[in-house]
């Protein structure tokens, strides 16, 4: 299996498929690389490379404090373990921050940036409970339910449900609390005027307390486009997945992002 190994380091499992322009899927707390299982149909036209974050399913465990910076390190350790120098970096939804962390912090490795559910802070109501009862259900080490709840949310295929819980009750409680309060106290506010580059932003229709953190996106960032999926809450990637790569391809298309093939002539 494949991992980004660094010393003193936890190793961090990964897999990709396909071949053209890099884009690295950024998954929530717990939740690992099945859950883009269905963007990996953009194979045809990108090098799709999925992972788990470090202490979730698969990937290592590590003692030390956690940091949206060192998150946003160990996105990069996928990249050079991929070879990739430049990629498209999409978040889904706690995973929002550490794209926008990644594009803060390596500018010069960030093609576009694509947010599914994505927000700069944790700023209503019901995002903080969710958010509390994560930290609660992880430190009380309620891994059978809140690994049921997870799976149950994103699929609604049974077998894709099984296989998702079963990479989730891997993930470590202590570390997913601490990636939960991370999120819970983050804020990229007063730095979003840094995305230079093209900026995605995927809604579900019906993710009415998310939407509205489309706003200050739209004031700060020069290019940027908003996009809403009909008849669909947050799990946009699971729920929605045909329209949600469906967008991500005409987007790459228009903003240039996608590198053609060349076709090479042969000679009679």
């Amino acid at each position: 299996m494949p991992f980004a190994k660094e010393k003193h380091q936890p190793s961090i499992y990964y897999e990709t498929i396909g071949k053209g322009t890099p884009i690295i899927f950024i998954p929530p707390p717990g939740v690992g690389h099945l859950t883009f299982r269905y963007q990996v149909t953009l194979m045809d036209v990108c090098k799709v490379i999925t992972f788990d974050i470090r202490g979730d399913c698969r990937s290592g465990r590590s003692s030390e404090p956690m940091t949206m910076t060192q998150l946003a390190y160990d996105v990069k350790r996928v990249l050079d373990a991929n070879q990739v120098d430049k990629a498209i970096i999409c978040g889904y939804s706690n995973g929002a921050y550490i794209a926008q962390e990644f594009a803060f912090i390596y500018p010069e490795r960030t093609a576009g940036v694509i947010l599914m559910g994505g927000y700069f802070a944790v700023r209503s109501f019901l995002l903080e409970k969710e958010y509390q009862i994560g930290v609660w259900a992880a430190k009380n080490e309620l891994m059978t339910l809140l690994a049921a709840a997870l799976a149950k949310s994103h699929f609604s295929d049974n077998q894709h449900m099984k296989e998702l819980y079963s990479e989730i009750i891997r993930t470590d409680p202590q570390m997913l609390a601490n990636q939960y309060h991370l999120g819970l106290h983050y804020s990229s506010a007063d730095r979003l005027q840094q995305i230079k580059v093209p900026l995605l932003l995927i809604y579900g229709a019906e993710d009415y307390y998310i939407q509205s953190y489309q706003y200050l996106f739209r004031k700060v960032v020069r290019d940027i486009e908003v996009v809403y999926i009909q008849g669909t809450k947050h799990q946009v990637p699971t729920k929605a997945p045909y329209e949600c790569n469906a967008l991500i391809r005409n987007w790459m298309t228009r903003k240039k992002l996608i590198k053609p093939y060349k076709t090479v002539k042969k000679r009679m």
